[in-house]
C-alpha cells in the first residue's frame, strides 16, 4: 500500500530520535552504567543491562544508555525516506554527482563549520588551554573522512555522523538513485552479509569498522528508501512482534544485525499518533540538527558536575536546558550567517 508521510509526522520521528541520542551520549558516560551495543555485540553487557533493570537501578537512566542510540537507525530512516521523496518523487529534474554532493557537503558544512568554531574555544578551556588533538583531525572532519580511519579522532564522539552521512548520501546517488529496487535490495545484501560475516567471525575491530561507515548503516537507510517508493503499514499486531524481535536481538548476535530494522518497525505506528506528545517532538524534530551540533559540546560540563557529587538528575536537566536553549541561538546564528553571505554576494 503506497502511502506518505506528512512534514508533521517525519518531524515527530526526527525530535523522537534526536532526543534518544541526546539522552544516550549523556547516560552512556556515567559511572556504572549500561554499556550499549552499538558498535559491536557483546552479550554479556545485554546480561548486565537486565540486571540492572531487575536492581531497579536508575532504571530510566540505564534504560537511554543501553538503546537510546537506535536514535541514529532512526535517523538514518528519515535520511533514506527524505532523499526519496526530494529528489524521485518531488523534483522532476535530475542532478549530476558532482552537484549532488556539493549541496548537501555545504548543507553539512552550514552545521560543522559554525559547530567548530564554538567547540574549540570549549575544547581549549576543558583541556586549560593545551590542544588535545591534531589540526590535520579538523581537516579530515570538514572533509568527511575522519570515519575511513582505523582509528579516528572524532574530536566529539557523535560528529562521526557527518561523514556516515555523506557516505550514504554517496552511495545512494551513485547505486540507488531512481534506479530499480533491485539495485537497492543487492547494495542492503552486501552490506548486510559483510557484517554478518564479521559477527560470525567474531571479529570486533572489522565490525567496529562496518558500523562506523556506511556499510553497517545501510539497512536502516534502505528502509527509508523502500517505505518511501512502495509505502508501508504497520498494524498494531506487526509493531508488537517488532518490539518483541528487538528485545531478542539483544541476546543474539545474528539477530541483533536486524535490530534497527526491527527498532523502526516498532517505531513506526507512532507517525500515525499526534497527540500533545506528538506536537512536542515536532517541535523538538524541527530544531534535531542544530540540538546535534551542540549537545556534544554541553555534555561534558554535566558529566563533570556529576563527578563533583552533584546531582546526576539535576545535571540531566541542565544539559538538556542549556543544550536546547544553545539550538536556538545556534539556529539564529546560522540563519543570520546565511542571510549575510547572501547579501554580500547580491
Amino acid at each position: 500500500m503506497n502511502r506518505t508521510y506528512s512534514f508533521a509526522q517525519i518531524q515527530t520521528f526526527k525530535g523522537l530520535a534526536i532526543l534518544m541520542i541526546v539522552l544516550h551520549n549523556f547516560c552512556h558516560l556515567l559511572p556504572g552504567a549500561a554499556v550499549e551495543n552499538e558498535y559491536v555485540f557483546l552479550a554479556e553487557r545485554t546480561w548486565r543491562f537486565f540486571s540492572l533493570l531487575s536492581e531497579g537501578n536508575h532504571v530510566g537512566l540505564n534504560l537511554f544508555s543501553y538503546i537510546g542510540h537506535y536514535g541514529v537507525p532512526l535517523f538514518l530512516f528519515v535520511s533514506g525516506y527524505g532523499l526519496v521523496r526530494k529528489y524521485e518523487q518531488t523534483s522532476p529534474m535530475g542532478i549530476s554527482i558532482a552537484g549532488f554532493m556539493g549541496k548537501h557537503a555545504v548543507k553539512l558544512w552550514w552545521l560543522l563549520v559554525p559547530g567548530l568554531l564554538v567547540w574549540l574555544p570549549s575544547d581549549l578551556f576543558l583541556h586549560h588551554g593545551e590542544w588535545a588533538h591534531k589540526w590535520t583531525d579538523v581537516v579530515y572532519m570538514l572533509a568527511y573522512i575522519s570515519n575511513l580511519f582505523p582509528h579516528p579522532d572524532l574530536l566529539l564522539g557523535p560528529w562521526w555522523y557527518f561523514s556516515l552521512t555523506m557516505q550514504l548520501y554517496f552511495i545512494y546517488r551513485l547505486f540507488l538513485y531512481r534506479r530499480s529496487d533491485v539495485w537497492l535490495y543487492g547494495v542492503t545484501l552486501v552490506c548486510l552479509l559483510l557484517e554478518l560475516y564479521a559477527l560470525s567471525v567474531e571479529n570486533m575491530p572489522m565490525l567496529n569498522y562496518l558500523r562506523y561507515n556506511a556499510v553497517g548503516s545501510v539497512l536502516p537507510f534502505a528502509c527509508g528508501i523502500l517505505i518511501a517508493r512502495r509505502g508501508c503499514v504497520i498494524s498494531g499486531k506487526g509493531m508488537w512482534l517488532a518490539w518483541l524481535g528487538l528485545v531478542a536481538s539483544w541476546t543474539d548476535g545474528l539477530l541483533w544485525a536486524f535490530s534497527p530494522l526491527f527498532c523502526i518497525w516498532a517505531v513506526i505506528p507512532l507517525l500515525d499518533k499526534q497527540g500533545v506528545w506528538g506536537n512536542v517532538l515536532g517541535s523538538i524534530g524541527q530544531l534535531s540538527a542544530y540540538v546535534f551540533v551542540v549537545h556534544p559540546i554541553v555534555r561534558p560540563y554535566f558529566l563533570q558536575a556529576v563527578k563533583e557529587g552533584c546531582s546526576v538528575y539535576l545535571s540531566l536537566a541542565g544539559y538538556l536546558f542549556l543544550t536546547f536553549l544553545l539550538a536556538l541561538g545556534f539556529r539564529w546564528l546560522i540563519a543570520k550567517m546565511k542571510t549575510s553571505l547572501q547579501r554580500f554576494v547580491a
